[in-house]
């Protein structure tokens, strides 16, 4: 069978047409992803939890809305986070000594040991990402990368890309109220009347 002379692709490469900002992140977040939980996972906790309590450390006396803010993310998934460190040990609320409504995340002493743990693990796991680029390569890449972020920041907004929630279904007051209409729009149309309790 003859072979073509065309060029072949590798099957991992990426065709022209997809060269383009939200397709290469896409992917390029499931390679940070699936690079780092290899790490993480391992220790019972999401590469998400992770995050969460590294800012915690490294910018302490962060309420859940700073949080929140910081990482980019919605306040209750922030939460949902939250209460599964808190649940495991990692992290704890204080009261704020400014306003005692308010509740100050903290590492425990076991959620500082955790991340320490991990600290160089996850490093070694992002430079791996960064194999295939020169050292000088690494820099500038990142460094142009934190240049498209920092430019984009109004793009960034927690559940960008998500479907619109559906609009709610009718209420059971517009439901009652649409059956008592029914007899009406009925004899209106000289239209039979059926009661609904009568047997069949």
């Amino acid at each position: 069978m003859p072979v073509s002379s065309e060029r072949r692709e590798p099957m991992n490469s990426v065709p022209p047409r997809h060269r383009v900002p939200a397709h290469l992140a896409r992917r390029f977040h499931q390679i940070c992803l699936g690079a780092v939980a290899e790490i993480i996972l391992p220790a019972g906790i999401t590469p998400s939890e992770y995050a969460v309590l590294a800012v915690i450390i490294d910018l302490p006396n962060l309420d859940q809305q700073s949080l929140a803010n910081q990482l980019g993310i919605d306040p209750v998934s922030a939460g949902q986070m939250i209460a599964r460190l808190e649940t495991s040990g990692y992290l704890e609320r204080r009261v704020a000594p400014h306003d005692r409504r308010a509740r100050l995340l903290v590492a425990t002493r076991a959620g500082a040991e955790l991340r320490e743990s991990l600290r160089r693990p996850a490093l070694a796991a992002q430079n791996r990402i960064l194999e295939p680029l020169s050292v000088r390569e690494r820099q500038t890449f990142l460094e142009l990368l934190t240049r498209v972020v920092e430019g984009n920041q109004s793009y960034a907004r927690p559940g960008n890309g998500r479907r619109p929630p559906r609009r709610p279904s009718a209420s059971s007051k517009e439901i009652a109220h649409d059956l008592r209409q029914e007899p009406v729009r009925r004899r209106n149309a000289g239209q039979p009347i059926m009661r609904r309790d009568a047997r069949r």
